[in-house]
């Protein structure tokens, strides 16, 4: 890989993760400045995210000299995300509306009714289906493996339908109308397992042979892609039975590593439910802003361990990174955040070696 000389060694750590094995140590991803690079990084860093359906040359150009500015410690490495924003794949159907600015998507509701649910249809001639396919494409042509292509922002069916219905009026049709939901999840459900297969088709050679999520820098030796439900936060733990369990029982059957976006203690209370999911492979922990960090929630952290589920955690203070290595078990850990230079992307490493441990 051109931009990370140690790949073949991260490679293995990332299938000893899938097994909740060791190596030599967790897997860790740190990403900062290289020695010299710290301006250029910063202020690319800086600029208005690129959006999946954008420019290609502009967002290679653009990510290329991001990776040049960047030192990929761990398990980091360069990669490109085919991003729709957040449950994207709400547009690959008819009639969808959504505004696209700098960095970020809003889907307007095209749903009215709790009627229109029977009327979902996949169309494959639309805009952004068309880009998802195309940019994957030139993207491949692109990199020649200099970097790997990341699955789509495809996750969650529930989060989809709201994005296509409105998240007010689809909480009402889930207490009101539940009996028309099914029909539109199980429309939802094709277009996304089409999806799914059509993008790994085209980026698994480049991604020596596997596939990855790129906003978690997270890889994988075979078909991997992300599951969620951010809308559960508003849900009780019955309805998240009801509506969401059978969704990621499906969804982690179709894929071979398939790894759940815990979306912030708010989701702790399904955590239950979620750990009941065997096919789940590995969950992510994400504290959302205004939350406190990873370690103040070691306790449902050491469960989804319990119950042999590989955990990654998104870390934003370097801080927290001590405190997880000593009270979670190495084994199918995954710490990744950023760092402000290499001396300490060097430091952060060094003591995930240092604090390994069954």
């Amino acid at each position: 890989m051109l931009y990370k000389n140690d790949w073949e060694m991260s490679r293995k750590r990332f299938e000893a993760f899938w097994q909740q094995e060791i190596v030599d140590r967790c897997c860790i991803a740190v990403t900062g400045p290289k020695r010299g690079c710290e301006a250029t990084y910063w202020c690319l860093k800086s600029l208005p995210r690129l959006f999946g359906w954008g420019d290609p040359e502009a967002i290679v150009k653009r990510s290329r000299a991001q990776f040049a500015a960047t030192r990929f410690g761990g398990e980091s490495f360069p990669g490109i995300w085919l991003n729709l924003g957040p449950s994207g794949h709400a547009g690959y159907f008819q009639d969808v509306h959504y505004q696209v600015n700098d960095d970020s998507v809003w889907f307007a509701p095209s749903l009215h009714d709790s009627q229109s649910y029977r009327h979902l249809v996949f169309d494959r001639t639309g805009e952004l289906y068309r880009m998802t396919m195309d940019l994957a494409r030139w993207f491949v042509d692109d990199s020649q493996g200099d970097y790997f292509i990341s699955m789509p922002d495809t996750a969650g069916n529930l989060d989809a339908l709201a994005h296509l219905r409105g998240s007010e009026d689809l909480l009402m049709d889930l207490v009101t109308d539940p009996e028309e939901i099914p029909s539109a999840l199980e429309t939802i459900q094709q277009v996304w397992e089409t999806v799914i297969q059509e993008v790994y088709a085209l980026v698994q050679k480049n991604n020596d042979g596997g596939s990855m999520v790129y906003w978690l820098k997270c890889w994988a030796p075979g078909l991997h892609a992300q599951l969620q439900a951010d809308i559960s936060v508003m849900f009780s733990t019955d309805c998240y039975h009801r509506f969401i369990v059978p969704e990621l029982q499906r969804q982690s059957a179709f894929l071979e590593y398939p790894l759940y976006h815990l979306d912030g203690a708010e989701q702790i209370r399904h955590l239950e439910e979620l750990l009941s999911v065997e096919p789940i492979k590995a969950i992510q922990w994400t504290s959302v802003a205004g939350q406190k960090p990873p370690s103040h929630y070691l306790g449902a952290l050491q469960r989804i361990q319990e119950k042999g589920k590989s955990l990654l955690i998104s870390v934003s203070d370097p801080r927290e990174v001590e405190p997880l290595l000593r009270n979670l078990s190495s084994k199918g850990l995954y710490l990744v955040l950023e760092a402000d230079n290499e001396d300490q992307i060097e430091k952060i490493v060094h003591l995930a070696e240092k604090l390994t441990h069954d």
